[in-house]
This record gives C-alpha cells, sequence and structure tokens, in this order.
C-alpha cells in the first residue's frame, strides 16, 4: 500500500524508476545515485507485510533526518521522475504477493512509462551474452519509437534473441530463463505482460563482489536513455556508500 507523505503527491504521467532487489545490488546501488544526484524528495513509502522490516539512518546526504525503511518511493522537483528504493528483499515465498503490490501501485500511480533495473547472474548467462554490452534490455507491451531507437544507438540489445524492442510478445515468448537472482523481476515482467502494462526492463549482468562499477553502468545507461539528469558532469554517491566494503567498524546508528 503507498503511504503518501501528503495529499498533494501527485504521480501521474510521471516516469517510474524502481529496482528489483537482485544479485550484488546492483539496481539498488543505481537507485541510490539517481536519488541522491537529483537530491529527489521523498513522497512517501510502499508499506507491505511481504518484506523483511528494517529501519536505520538517512542513507541521502540531502535528507538527514529521515529514516529509512523498506520500500521509500522519491520524486524530482518537477515531478517528471518517481523512483523506488527498496532496502530490504521479500520474505520467504512472498515474492510473487510484493511483486503484486508493486504491479497494483503502478495501476494506482498511472505512469507514462515504467523503467525496471535488475541485475542477472552473469556466471548464468548464456553464451550468446558472453560477448559485447553487458547491459541488456527487455520491453514488455513496449511502444516508445524514442526510446527504441536510444536503446539501438547507446548498443543497450535484448535480452534475448529478438532484436525487436517494440514489442508485445506472449509470456511464453518472454526471455525470462535468461534472467537469474533477479529478485521480483520475472513475478513483475509476467504481471505487466498479462495485464498489458507496458515496461522496460534494463538488466545488468553482474558477479557478486565490488559492485559499484556495476552499478554506475546501470545508472549511466538508465541517465543516457531517459535523460533524467542531463547536466550532472557525474553521480553524487550517498553517505551510506561509505560502508559499503565495510571498511571499518559499523555505524552506532545501525544498532
Amino acid at each position: 500500500m503507498f503511504v503518501r507523505s501528503s495529499d498533494t503527491v501527485v504521480t501521474k504521467g510521471s516516469t517510474l524508476v524502481l529496482p528489483s532487489v537482485s544479485i550484488g545490488n546492483v539496481p539498488q546501488l543505481a537507485v541510490d545515485l539517481l536519488i541522491n544526484t537529483l537530491k529527489a524528495s521523498r513522497i512517501g513509502i510502499l508499506d507491505s507485510a511481504s518484506l523483511i522490516p528494517i529501519s536505520g539512518p538517512s542513507g541521502f546526504d540531502h535528507l538527514p533526518t529521515q529514516r529509512s525503511v523498506p520500500v521509500e518511493v522519491y520524486q524530482s522537483a518537477d515531478a517528471q521522475w518517481t523512483i523506488i528504493q527498496q532496502r530490504s528483499p521479500p520474505l520467504p515465498k512472498h515474492h510473487r504477493i510484493f511483486a503484486q503490490e508493486v504491479l497494483d501501485f503502478i495501476k494506482q500511480g498511472e505512469f507514462s512509462k515504467v523503467v525496471l533495473l535488475t541485475s542477472s547472474d552473469a556466471a548464468l548467462r548464456a553464451d550468446a551474452l558472453i560477448d559485447g554490452p553487458q547491459i541488456r534490455s527487455l520491453a514488455i507491451n513496449w511502444q516508445d519509437d524514442l526510446l527504441a531507437s536510444r536503446l539501438q544507438a547507446l548498443s543497450l540489445g535484448p535480452l534475448g534473441l529478438s532484436a525487436d524492442v517494440n514489442t508485445s510478445r506472449t509470456t511464453a515468448q518472454l526471455p525470462l530463463n535468461q534472467l537469474h537472482a533477479a529478485g521480483i523481476a520475472k513475478h513483475l515482467l509476467r504481471l505487466c505482460q498479462t495485464t498489458n502494462i507496458p515496461v522496460l526492463s534494463l538488466v545488468a549482468l553482474a558477479n557478486e563482489g565490488d559492485n559499484v562499477p556495476d552499478a554506475i553502468n546501470l545508472a549511466n545507461a538508465t541517465n543516457a536513455l531517459l535523460e533524467l539528469a542531463p547536466d550532472a558532469k557525474q553521480w553524487s554517491p550517498p553517505k551510506s556508500w561509505e560502508w559499503l566494503m565495510a571498511p571499518g567498524m559499523a555505524p552506532n546508528e545501525l544498532f
């Protein structure tokens, strides 16, 4: 359930960018860069009993007093971009339930576009995906010629065998078997397909480890495609990144 921070929050016509908690936390790290660089404001949360409950200090420099919770919803100052940050994964056997909750939010929000960021285990990728770009695209019910041409210009090739970006393939034709350790991505993409909701997924093929370079690449690809922050000279990592690789003692605020 979407809990708005105020009655003035409007999502209709905005582009939604959301991560799937997946291998290496690449999508979440990429979203960190988007939110912190845009200095997006938190407009609410998604309250779900399907997620592991957490609470912690703020993850962003420009919002020092806000507490972190499982799913936070942010928006740019011009309301053009709505960005979800998810900080905890679904409970066991709750992935489908949470995917349905996200779908309900998408429907209620009346977004103009939906872009799902996810990552997939590179060790399990198909041989055809070893060479070439390690960020791939998967479009469902997508009929946006401008973004389709940008995908081709950016060499963000399709995850499956088809080279057609604008597609209305059936669920059986979707290359979802190419998604590994991708969180709710498979469930959400299937739901979007069967309910005729256009969605574009950018898939980072990654391994566990220091995934900062993967996150920067995914943020770069997202920005190049959507032009969220066209004037940004470089990304601004949030202060929470100081503890990514556990360089020292964990902050007391965590306990």
